[in-house]
């Protein structure tokens, strides 16, 4: 990692942002230090953490405030203003993944052969509603694949005796990522990456224990497709053993394990499909069946075999029976920077990977991300970056490189629709409850959380009509993150106030 040469930088008035986070008292001491260590910052920052912050002034073009400002540590999901940047270059805000269904041939109804969910790395498949306005809203998570089965319905099938083949071959599956930890991976924000997701690859659920320990949970599970998941939750007493609630594939089933206490109310999250593309088929194939079509034979998968992906072939002349369009990119960019979807960056990494002629696996797609960020003066050798939306613990970014990026954006043609995708202070998306009291669209910018690590990068413009670039991570802190959030909140909601005296 390297280090700054200036640790202190202050224009002007700006010595009370020094104060505010803490650190005045070293800035007479230390304007300036070269060759930092962790110690050192631990030293001067207390139980708040090891900070990197770079607040630069567009206008003049140089810092208002640089404190470590090419430290690198994690970036949480501030990653993703550099990765949806490239997936915007090289695949176009207008563009578009296809769902496809089809088939060998229809004879007086009857699929002959399986019928054929194709995967085009969507990771929209959903209910959700676009475009993207405030917050997330979706309607029943089945209405996607009941739209798909209303059109195969159209097309004049009436049987499918092979059942159905879900071909995720689009580009080689992730199910863990370097740097992902197993409670990652329970939830709907470590899901598998996968060309073919129903639903955002997730199931939210509802548990409420038994009233005593060995009684059996009630639990409500949507989307739950023909009743593929069984639950087996188990009572515990209140000092008896918990055991996580997760979600396991069990054959051609799911099964929701754990043990809650009878104490714990009623459990609730939003857990991983730990197989995607044969969750989408179950959708698929239940809502066939209430079209009044009848499905035989099994749910087949087919993947990628030993990391190498597996292009469909043979379908060039097979029937189109039905297909779902993705919105446009730049309404999915929105909506992966707004809420900050981990698995819907991760799969459009992808998309663009191929487009650029790599293979769509992970390696590529993130050997391809590196180039480009290096080819435009956005990050040096030092940078590591081992997935693409900023949950790993192995990312390490500095305030810099993400301050370069924004900046980097004003030289784009899709960079306005870019800036646009930034949660709004006290308006939308994960900033929505954040940086009140302050006018309509004074803060846009991409947020970050790990359980180790917060980090919020975007810009500010001031009551005076003042353009700022900022960028603010914290890790290794000791303190609540709600004490941390609330400082770098109020250093933003400072600045934006042209508030530069105590």
């Amino acid at each position: 990692m390297s280090s700054d040469k200036r640790l202190w930088r202050w224009d002007n008035g700006w010595v009370w942002l020094c104060f505010f986070i803490g650190i005045l008292p070293f800035c007479g001491q230390m304007p300036v230090m070269a060759g930092t260590g962790h110690n050192e910052a631990k030293a001067q920052f207390g139980d708040d953490g090891q900070w990197s912050i770079l607040i630069q002034d567009m206008q003049k073009g140089r810092p208002a405030l640089s404190v470590r400002a090419n430290h690198r540590q994690l970036p949480a999901s501030t990653a993703k203003l550099l990765t949806t940047a490239y997936i915007l270059h090289e695949l176009g805000p207008e563009s578009h993944q296809q769902t496809r269904i089809l088939a060998r041939t229809v004879d007086d109804g009857v699929v002959q052969g399986p019928l054929i969910l194709l995967g085009g790395g969507d990771p929209n498949l959903s209910s959700r509603r676009f475009p993207f306005v405030t917050q997330t809203v979706r309607d029943d998570p089945m209405y996607p694949t009941r739209m798909l089965a209303a059109q195969v319905w159209a097309a004049g099938v009436r049987q499918i005796p092979e059942g159905i083949l879900a071909n995720a071959a689009y580009f080689p599956a992730d199910s863990a990522l370097p740097g992902w930890t197993e409670e990652d991976q329970r939830h709907w924000y470590g899901a598998p990456i996968s060309a073919l997701m129903f639903n955002d690859a997730m199931v939210a659920v509802q548990i409420k224990p038994g009233r005593v320990a060995g009684a059996s949970t009630n639990a409500e599970i949507i989307p739950n497709p023909q009743g593929i998941i069984r639950n087996t939750v188990i009572t515990v007493s209140s000092g008896g053993e918990v055991r996580p609630v997760h979600l396991e594939k069990s054959g051609s089933r799911y099964v929701l394990t754990g043990a809650i206490p009878t104490n714990r109310g009623i459990f609730t999250a939003m857990l991983a499909q730990p197989d995607p593309a044969y969750f989408a088929a179950a959708a698929l194939r239940q809502a066939l069946e209430e079209q009044g079509i009848v499905v035989s034979g099994p749910i087949q998968v087919l993947d990628t075999e030993n990391g190498t992906t597996s292009l469909p072939r043979g379908y060039t002349h097979y029937a189109l029976l039905a297909k779902h369009d993705s919105p446009p990119l730049a309404e999915e960019i929105t909506v992966a920077n707004k809420v900050s979807e981990n698995t819907h960056v991760e799969v459009l990494l992808r998309d663009a990977d191929l487009v650029r002629g790599g293979d769509g696996s992970r390696a590529s797609a993130m050997q391809g991300l590196h180039r480009w960020l290096s080819a435009n003066g956005i990050l040096d050798s030092q940078a590591q970056l081992v997935d693409g939306c900023g949950l790993s613990r192995e990312d390490r970014l500095s305030a810099t490189d993400l301050v370069h990026m924004l900046l980097r954006s004003y030289q784009e043609p899709w960079g306005g629709i870019w800036r646009d995708s930034l949660p709004v202070g006290a308006v939308d998306g994960t900033l929505r409850h954040r940086l009140s009291g302050l006018p309509v669209g004074a803060v846009q910018a991409k947020t970050g959380t790990l359980r180790d690590a917060l980090s919020l990068a975007g810009f500010i413009r001031d009551n005076r009509g003042q353009q700022y670039v900022f960028a603010i991570l914290v890790d290794h802190f000791t303190g609540s993150e709600e004490r941390i959030r609330g400082r770098m909140d109020n250093l933003v909601r400072r600045v934006a106030l042209g508030d530069h005296t105590m």
